[in-house]
């Protein structure tokens, strides 16, 4: 089985951070919500119930995505390449390494879509951010992994639709 090696990321996590937890703010549309969101605790259970399916999921995508990383490289060294220059390759194909991930993709965008459509139905003052929710609470919660898988996203793969409605 192929095992991800650390070392092979590429990105800051901090600015990841900073860049997700931020960026969407800068963003007109989508649901308001609160300039500041409360921690998993304090937020509404609605909210706490798809943060925890959400965090239940990104276990077994976290592995997955880091195995299909591992592939990439493989892939590359298999055409001759170096393990650095195949490194190299892998990101020049896909940008945010591991995070590239169609999977993963698919569970970012699905959870981020599901906490607006609980936003949604919440009044102003009990909304809580999707960022925060899908990193936020991994970084409250201690999820290293998690926090290092998702930082590789150089950004939230989401839009506005014709009615600025997150899609």
């Amino acid at each position: 089985m192929l095992t991800p090696d650390l070392a092979d990321l590429h990105h800051n996590v901090e600015r990841g951070l900073y860049r997700l937890l931020n960026a969407p703010r800068d963003i007109e549309g989508g649901t308001p919500v609160p300039a500041t969101s409360p921690s998993r605790a304090a937020a509404v259970p609605a909210l706490q119930q798809v943060f925890d399916a959400y965090h239940e999921g990104f276990q077994y995508f976290v592995d997955h995505s880091f195995r299909w990383w591992a592939g990439c490289i493989a892939a590359a060294e298999s055409m001759g390449l170096s393990h650095e220059e195949a490194v190299q390759e892998a990101y020049a194909q896909r940008l945010a390494g591991p995070a590239s991930a169609p999977e993963f993709v698919w569970l970012i965008r699905h959870f981020w879509l599901r906490v607006d459509r609980v936003n949604r139905e919440l009044p102003f003052d009990q909304r809580v951010a999707p960022q925060d929710v899908l990193l936020q609470w991994l970084v409250e919660a201690g999820e290293d992994r998690e926090v290092l898988l998702i930082t590789a996203m150089p950004y939230w793969p989401l839009g506005l639709d014709e009615q600025n409605q997150w899609c």
